[in-house]
């Protein structure tokens, strides 16, 4: 049934399309160009779209759509596993906190409220700070952002089914609190946890490319749609194509995933309406 909505929603369709376009090409031109994401050639710079360079070059030469696909391939990557390991913690934390209840929900309740308080940039920025601007660090200071949110909602989920029949009933028959949370809490919360998650990826992405363009993610020359508008913003006047092109693929692919995502969310949660 899912599914099926899924297929009869245009937007889902043209969404997930462009985002698997954007995918594809961020895996497959990489392997197929003979340019480097870092080979620099000084004679050619600032040169316009030709046969050898299909969207120009830079200003150190260096050929735009090869470095396009790869900063998709590491902005793909980052936002993927930033929102699985803050999916894992707050579905953790969550169906602890709303099935225990007692000094365990309060504590950890109190833990997310402190990650909430924060500016979600301003967090970033600070955690980015502390432990580098690596590509592992850049996925730690998401997921620990990312984290609190799915927490409070997967509580709340918990909060409400275990006060449901089947849980009783399960309690009665002899179930231990392990089994009722893993059987009963935890498989009834996935659906909320992957609605979530979805939603999540394209601002996870924009969240990267902000602190790639602020000079704190992604550091050159390795590419990301972030430092190559950040690097092209120098030279906007007269080559606005180092600007443009990169924030039209990083818009074209946040408005894709959010398709995606609200598309899933209307699938899975009659309680979702696009709007």
């Amino acid at each position: 049934m899912a599914l099926r909505r899924l297929r009869r929603d245009p937007l889902t369709i043209l969404g997930a399309v462009v985002a698997g376009l954007l995918l594809a090409g961020s895996i497959i031109v990489p392997l197929v160009s003979r340019y480097s994401y870092a080979a620099q050639d000084l004679e050619e710079t600032f040169r316009s779209p030709t046969r050898a360079h299909w969207l120009g070059t830079d200003h150190f030469g260096r050929d735009v759509l090869t470095r396009l696909a790869y900063g998709g391939r590491i902005s793909f990557l980052i936002s993927g596993t930033a929102v699985a390991a803050h999916t894992v913690i707050g579905v953790a934390a969550g169906c602890t906190a709303g099935f225990l209840g007692g000094r365990v929900d309060d504590a950890l309740m109190r833990v997310t409220d402190v990650f909430l308080a924060f500016p979600p940039l301003l967090f970033l920025i600070l955690i980015t700070g502390l432990l580098g601007s690596s590509l592992p660090n850049i996925v730690i200071a998401l997921a620990l952002v990312g984290w609190a949110g799915m927490a409070r909602q997967v509580r709340a989920e918990a909060l409400a089914l275990r006060e449901r029949e089947f849980v009783a009933a399960a309690r009665a028959l002899g179930a231990t609190d392990r089994r009722i949370l893993v059987r009963h809490i935890l498989s009834n919360i996935l659906t909320v946890a992957l609605v979530r998650a979805s939603l999540d990826v394209g601002p996870v992405i924009l969240s990267e490319a902000t602190l790639s363009f602020l000079g704190i993610g992604i550091q050159p020359p390795m590419p990301s749609w972030g430092v190559m508008i950040s690097e092209g913003f120098a030279h906007l006047r007269t080559y606005p194509y180092l600007t443009v092109v990169p924030s039209a693929l990083l818009s074209v692919a946040i408005v894709a995933l959010t398709f995606v995502g609200e598309g899933i969310a209307e699938a899975l949660d009659p309680r979702w309406r696009r709007k």
